[in-house]
């Protein structure tokens, strides 16, 4: 038999093909010449060519996303980056288990992995470093491994054009609204709450519908059917839950700095100037204009409230109370009072102007007959709500 020399390197793949321990890797010298275009983001144990398995489906240039939440690109069959620190050296069980290591380790931002017992290295041996980067220092065989720190990938996304300050879908989408009261709506398009609502109207837009919701007391949320301009009233306090095409929403978050029907304000009073910051600046008077000694007059640090509705008005005000000359009313849309004492009748320009004869009279509820033909205002001295159903009557009681 003829004798002949083994190098070390073909010792150690032989022992791998004898023994079936691992299979005998066989990196293809492309390692570290440039990173790769598409990389794919991988958890778990990267894989590096193998001579035993036919495929060309290895990790080499891929990024793994680690427990921490980091992402760091990996590269096959190659030492550590020159500019790399050495941090500290562990033994781990296997590939998971370094890369559950360096992730624990605070500062650690690469790694070198030993996939194999040899001249002196263990397998599983883990060394982390401060730093580092792209490698071009390749292995002087095939058993060790690089990883080192990358930014977060990214995606190509369609960049929409959309309209700021917008109240119609779909630019409205995700946009915050400041109704007529300063109360701020974010707005949801495609979606509706699936909660149960307290009051149904007719409006034109998904902006009349929320200025619709902040006249009546107690509504936080609304859903907008926009073909059939059908107007929800609701008191979810949070965003909508089901996806729904053709339905616009919003939900109340109190007053904060939003977009209003004009421009892009904070939240002011309805008495007072805005501007971009939500300040306003009183005006300076001097003498002879009230003022003594030229003195800036003070204004409180919390802008007052708005004023109530200057008039009661169906359906708008349906189910709500509404105060007309400081007396405050139940408001009753489509309802009739029957077979109680009147204690007044005659003609009403309006519904307000039927609410503000009771107030000068012995009245305690009000049945605003015809409110679209004769027009005639019943006074009772009943004070709870009416109970009959009538489309041709509009109701109200002292609250």
């Amino acid at each position: 038999m003829s004798s002949w020399k083994r190098s070390a390197g073909a010792a150690l793949l032989l022992s791998f093909y004898l023994t079936g321990s691992a299979h005998a890797r066989s990196c293809d010298g492309t390692q570290g010449q440039q990173l790769k275009p598409n990389p794919s983001v991988i958890s778990g144990t990267p894989s590096c060519p193998q001579e035993l398995l036919l495929t060309s489906n290895t990790d080499d240039g891929n990024i793994i996303l680690a427990s921490d939440g980091g992402y760091y690109t990996f590269q096959c069959c190659m030492h550590e980056s020159a500019d790399s620190t050495f941090l500290n050296s562990v033994q781990t069980t296997g590939y998971d288990d370094c890369i559950q290591a360096f992730a624990n380790t605070d500062k650690c931002q690469a790694f070198r992995y030993v996939y194999a017992d040899y001249n002196g290295e263990t397998q599983g041996t883990c060394r982390m470093y401060s730093d580092g980067g792209f490698s071009a220092t390749k292995c002087g065989n095939t058993l060790h491994d690089w990883a080192y720190l990358t930014d977060p990938p990214v995606v190509d996304v369609k960049q929409d054009v959309r309209l700021a300050c917008s109240t119609a879908c779909p630019d409205a989408d995700d946009q915050l609204y400041s109704a007529k009261n300063k109360q701020v709506f974010h707005m949801d398009c495609q979606k509706r709450h699936s909660t149960a609502w307290f009051h149904k109207t007719s409006q034109d837009s998904l902006k009349d519908c929320i200025n619709s919701c902040v006249s009546h007391v107690g509504c936080q949320s609304v859903g907008f059917h926009q073909r059939t301009r059908q107007c929800y009233l609701g008191k979810h306090q949070a965003e909508p839950t089901v996806s729904s095409p053709g339905w616009a929403s919003a939900h109340s978050l109190g007053c904060s700095g939003a977009c209003d029907e004009d421009s892009c304000t904070s939240c002011t009073s309805n008495n007072g100037a805005s501007s971009g910051s939500g300040a306003s600046t009183p005006p300076t008077q001097g003498h002879g204009q009230g003022q003594s000694g030229g003195a800036t007059p003070s204004v409180p640090a919390n802008p007052p409230p708005p004023a109530p509705p200057a008039e009661a008005k169906c359906m708008d005000d349906n189910n709500s109370v509404v105060e007309i000359d400081g007396t405050k009313y139940n408001i009753r849309c489509e309802l009739q009072i029957r077979n109680k004492n009147i204690v007044g009748s005659g003609p009403a320009a309006t519904f307000t102007d039927c609410l503000k004869t009771c107030n000068n009279n012995d009245c305690k509820s009000v049945d605003f007959w015809d409110p679209n033909g004769s027009k005639t205002c019943y006074l009772f001295d009943y004070p709870d709500a009416p109970a009959y159903k009538s489309g041709t009557n509009w109701a109200a009681y002292v609250a």
